[in-house]
């Protein structure tokens, strides 16, 4: 028997799936500090700088590790969901074969600009990379099979 949750966790995977990816997002892109910078804003220097909390890397990275966390989760939820006829599961192996295609394809292009900058060290940008792979992943699937569910069953 193959693992499956009932349909109706598809929208709270969904929710999950997409804050995770705007969470991971914030952590290794902007980092945490521009947060601080909105819930604490006496702190901020004369020259309109902030200072780093003595633990900021810390809550920084475990943010990171709960995003990532979040986004497995909710993509889970949403790929795991049982479908009502055959032609749903059908269309979503179709759309997981789209995405996959569409992941590897954006997550080499985006390694390979940054690899090919100057300036850029990919230990800084790998797990930027990783957010931006795993979320086009996402959105190619949801979009894919959303569209082709909705306009094929006008079709039909």
């Amino acid at each position: 028997m193959a693992l499956s949750f009932p349909a109706r966790y598809r929208a709270t995977g969904i929710f999950l799936a997409i804050a995770g990816f705007l969470c991971l997002w914030v952590a290794s892109w902007e980092g945490l500090i521009n947060v601080y910078r909105i819930i604490l804003p006496g702190r901020t220097l004369p020259d309109g700088a902030y200072p780093y909390p003595a633990n900021f890397w810390d809550i920084n990275a475990a943010f990171g590790m709960v995003s990532a966390c979040m986004l497995t989760v909710g993509a889970a939820m949403v790929f795991l969901a049982k479908e009502p006829d055959e032609y749903f599961y059908k269309l979503r192996l179709e759309s997981i074969q789209f995405a996959v295609i569409a992941q590897f394809v954006v997550g080499l292009i985006a390694f390979a600009y940054f690899y090919f900058t100057p300036g850029y060290q990919i230990e800084n940008t790998f797990q930027g990379i990783l957010g931006l792979a795993c979320g086009t992943f996402l959105a190619a699937y949801v979009l894919r099979y959303y569209a082709n569910s909705y306009f094929k069953a006008d079709q039909d």
